[in-house]
């Protein structure tokens, strides 16, 4: 009904980053059925909390914690849609580091907010909200005139409905709402800082270019393809499209995979 790919064939990263999510809400859930105090250990100690913004490991963990079931459903839902297309366009490390970064970065810049009387400076920040914000800039900038139903219900194109969510934050941030909107603000800015570095070539870690194949790895050149056999050559280009995304295929790389699917639907007689 969603659309949704089998979870087996998601891309690698969005399959872990679901599993570790669902891994911890299932812990809440058994927790709360056995009348475990499990609980207020992992929120007391995983949650971002405005207050002890000294504790580092607060601004990583908040994001893989749920502990109702209509949040995390509708959060990895989000993930699984379009984190496995963005992923896919950009390879798995980067869209990895974008989801970090993009959690990490929201507590960073929302904190402040919260001290400042946005929300309680006591208050738990939990969810992957701000991370999926900065997923969700990365499918705008990959595929800006796509249609999709925001909430479920309304449908969109993708390059105004970014715009809608900002000034929805943006208009309940102070409102007391108990929802962490300056967090998926800052999920926002975040996509849009990673995307411009991405766009510009920019590698974290301090690497500007990628490495250079070894000697023993097959090189697909620009044009015509030196390669023995089909196999290697499919193999090359699949593990490249895993590392960097469909975006870094050469034109002559992407007409070989638009020539090798329809060799595959003829032999299936479609």
């Amino acid at each position: 009904m969603l659309g949704l790919k089998p979870f087996r064939y998601l891309p690698k990263p969005v399959q872990i980053l679901i599993q570790i999510n669902a891994g911890v809400f299932g812990l809440v859930l058994f927790a709360s059925l056995f009348r475990i105090p499990l609980n207020n250990l992992i929120v007391g100690y995983g949650a971002l909390v405005p207050l002890y913004f000294e504790q580092a490991w607060r601004f990583l963990t908040y994001n893989f914690i749920h502990i109702q079931f209509f949040h995390f459903l509708f959060n990895m839902l989000m993930l699984w849609m379009f984190g496995d297309e963005v992923a896919t366009q950009m390879g798995n490390k980067r869209f990895l580091q974008l989801y970090l970064f993009s959690g990490v970065f929201a507590g960073v810049f929302s904190v402040p907010f919260y001290l400042s009387g946005a929300l309680s400076p006591y208050a738990s920040i939990i969810g992957a909200s701000g991370a999926l914000m900065g997923i969700f800039v990365a499918y705008y900038k990959f595929f800006p005139e796509r249609t999709i139903f925001l909430f479920m219900v309304i449908p969109i194109k993708i390059k105004h409905a970014i715009w809608l969510l900002v000034a929805i934050d943006i208009l309940f941030s102070r409102s007391g709402d108990s929802v962490a909107h300056f967090t998926h603000l800052g999920g926002v800015l975040a996509g849009f800082i990673y995307m411009y570095l991405y766009e510009k070539d920019f590698r974290l870690g301090l690497k500007f270019r990628p490495r250079s194949p070894k000697s023993s790895s097959p090189k697909v050149l620009e044009g015509e393809v030196a390669y023995m056999d089909a196999d290697k050559q499919m193999d090359a280009i699949l593990s490249k499209v895993s590392r960097e995304g469909l975006n870094a295929l050469t034109e002559a790389e992407k007409e070989y995979l638009l020539k090798a699917g329809k060799r595959a639907r003829r032999r299936r007689g479609l």
